[in-house]
């Protein structure tokens, strides 16, 4: 009596264990399902969202960039002054690509996303970039000016400073 017991309880407990993997396995499968239709769905979505991102008077801002300083705005003026200029750091590395379509590559890794500028109500320009998954990889850089040779970016985050870079 006991051994037929304890049989009924292995195989009750064999027959649980094994529903309980099977609809684990199913939850799993129907979570990264979903996880890729979403990122399948942002993925086009960003792709289609690049064109008409680059405001009049901003199309030199297209090209290649490299990082050559980053000048510490320590009055906060959000201009670089003379003394500033000269205690830059010049040993920094990072990468830029800002095509006309809005796609992007950005850092050393050159990781593919997309741009945008953003005019505010002060009239100033925000570069905004965003990853993939179309999360936001950067904020508070504003475009201080852009010419044919150079990129000077204001990044304001805690304090304020900025990225010169040159066209490649």
């Amino acid at each position: 009596m006991k051994t037929i017991f304890l049989m009924t309880i292995t195989a009750s407990m064999l027959i649980a264990a094994t529903f309980c993997k099977s609809k684990g396995n199913k939850d799993a499968e129907k979570y990264m399902n979903k996880s890729e239709d979403t990122l399948k769905k942002n993925s086009e979505q960003n792709a289609n969202a690049g064109s008409g991102t680059i405001p009049r008077g901003m199309e030199n801002i297209v090209g290649e960039w490299e990082l050559i300083k980053v000048i510490a705005d320590r009055n906060d003026s959000h201009i670089i002054d003379a003394d500033e200029d000269k205690d830059a750091i010049t040993t920094v590395k990072d990468y830029l690509k800002l095509n006309a379509n809005g796609t992007c590559e950005y850092t050393i890794a050159k990781l593919e996303g997309r741009y945008e500028i953003v005019t505010k109500e002060d009239g100033k320009k925000k570069l905004v970039m965003y990853d993939k998954t179309g999360t936001e990889t950067t904020s508070g850089r504003y475009i201080i000016s852009v010419t044919d040779k150079e990129l000077v970016i204001n990044r304001i985050m805690g304090g304020s400073d900025f990225e010169v870079f040159k066209r490649l």
